[in-house]
């Protein structure tokens, strides 16, 4: 019987490189819940809430997007100032893995260590 591996836990830093370097797409759970979202993506800020809702609904494929090339609308201070009601993709990533060590590494900072 062979043993199980540690499960390595990393906690976040607040290095706030997620937030300037990785596409974020949100739907229509996300709008709802932070009704910001829509305004944040120019095509989508040009529709009201329910609009905007309404065609992420239609279409399962649209998303409204973020941050993609540049810093997420929503960093301040290398923290989230939608924190609480942040899209459902912010909420999966995880602090340590490996998109964290990649763009941690495009800004030129350490590995995230295990704690």
């Amino acid at each position: 019987m062979s043993e199980a591996l540690p499960v390595l836990r990393y906690e976040c830093d607040k290095c706030g490189a997620c937030c300037r370097h990785l596409i974020v797409e949100a739907d229509a759970i996300d709008v709802m819940r932070e009704p910001r979202i829509g305004k944040a993506d120019q095509y989508y800020s040009q529709f009201d809430v329910e609009k905007t809702i309404d065609m992420l609904r239609e279409d399962e494929g649209r998303a409204v997007i973020i941050a993609c090339g540049t810093a997420c609308p929503f960093q301040a201070e290398n923290l989230c100032s939608i924190h609480p009601t942040r899209p459902n993709v912010c909420v999966a990533f995880e602090a340590g893995g490996e998109q964290c060590q990649e763009v941690r590494a495009i800004e030129g900072l350490t590995p995230l260590e295990p704690r």
